[in-house]
Order: C-alpha cells, then sequence, then structure tokens
C-alpha cells in the first residue's frame, strides 16, 4: 500500500516529537507510533474522524495524544491533506465526476493554508512531510514548488510520486527540511 510506504519513507526515530497534522482515522498516527516507540500527537479540523482513535491505538498498545490545538514545535509533522482523491478514483471512480476545476482551485488553496501553518509546528531543522492520494500535478510538484517559493530557506529532501497498480493507490509525498 503505498500510504504505508509514505509512512516507512518517514525520518522517524525513537524520542523524536511527531505530529499527525491531518490524522483522519489515525492509522498513519498508529504506523509511525509503532515507528517510534514513542507518543505521537493526533490533530483533526474535524475531530469526529478520530473519535475510534483511542480505542484504535489501546489495542494496538500506541500512545496517541488527539489534540484540539498543536502547540509547541515537533521534530516531524505529518500533513496528509485534503485531495482530490485521484490516486484513488481506480476503486472510487464517481470522484473523478465530482472534481471541477473550481473544485481542484479550491483544494489546492486548502493544501496550501494547511502546509503555511504546519511551517509554524515545525522545529528548527525538523520536517514537514506532505502527501496526497492524488496524481495531479497541482496538487503534488506544483504545490512543493509554490511552497518554496513562499518559503525561503526550506529545502525539498525527497519526493516522490506512487502511481496505482498493483492494487494499491496513487499517491505522493514529500519531505521538507527547515532551516535551523
Amino acid at each position: 500500500m503505498a500510504s504505508q510506504a509514505v509512512v516507512e519513507a518517514l525520518p522517524l526515530a525513537p524520542g523524536l516529537r511527531v505530529l499527525d497534522y491531518c490524522a483522519g482515522g489515525g492509522g498513519k498516527a498508529l504506523a509511525m507510533a509503532a515507528r517510534t516507540g514513542g507518543e505521537v500527537a493526533a490533530h483533526d479540523a474535524d475531530p469526529r474522524r478520530m473519535s475510534d482513535l483511542p480505542a484504535r491505538a489501546k489495542r494496538a498498545g500506541a500512545r496517541i495524544q488527539a489534540v484540539a490545538s498543536p502547540k509547541g514545535v515537533y521534530d516531524l509533522v505529518l500533513c496528509d491533506v485534503p485531495c482530490s482523491g485521484s490516486g484513488a478514483w481506480r476503486r472510487s471512480p464517481e470522484g473523478k465526476w465530482r472534481l471541477t476545476p473550481e473544485r481542484l482551485d479550491e483544494l489546492t488553496k486548502v493544501q496550501a493554508g494547511i502546509l503555511d501553518i504546519a511551517t509554524h509546528l515545525v522545529t528548527p531543522g525538523g520536517v514537514l512531510a506532505y502527501a496526497t492520494c492524488s496524481m495531479l500535478a497541482a496538487e503534488n510538484a506544483a504545490q512543493i514548488e509554490a511552497f518554496l517559493a513562499r518559503h525561503p530557506g526550506w529545502s525539498l529532501e525527497q519526493q516522490r510520486q506512487f502511481l496505482p497498480g498493483d492494487g494499491g493507490d496513487g499517491f505522493f509525498s514529500a519531505q521538507l527540511r527547515r532551516p535551523d
């Protein structure tokens, strides 16, 4: 699964302070907690999406702290942002009929806003990870280029497009390093 590969690609290590900023149901937060062996903070704009996360974390033996409003800075902040879902159209084809140029513009603005907010949550020298389940350049490479233009000093450490196939969805991920 590409979403698991996104977490596998993150520079996670024991002792890191980690935030899953767009946690949704918390699957990536659970995977990050398993990799670090420590506590992971989880936030979502709609906290109801995380309603079963405490029970899932308990079953997994993971320490997940749901936070309504993240405070302080983190060594790693993952933003798996709202997107068109174009990487999953193979199994949810109705999504392509809902996407209009106006909706794509709205989504890219939301994505940029999330990235801009998240910059304040990353410790100097830390990593801001960006992910979508999209195949569209506007939500992926173009979004990263625009971010780097808005935030001088940040650098692109890694980016990868996961193509749909072999039963997995299409995904995009990028890792951005905050200057020291």
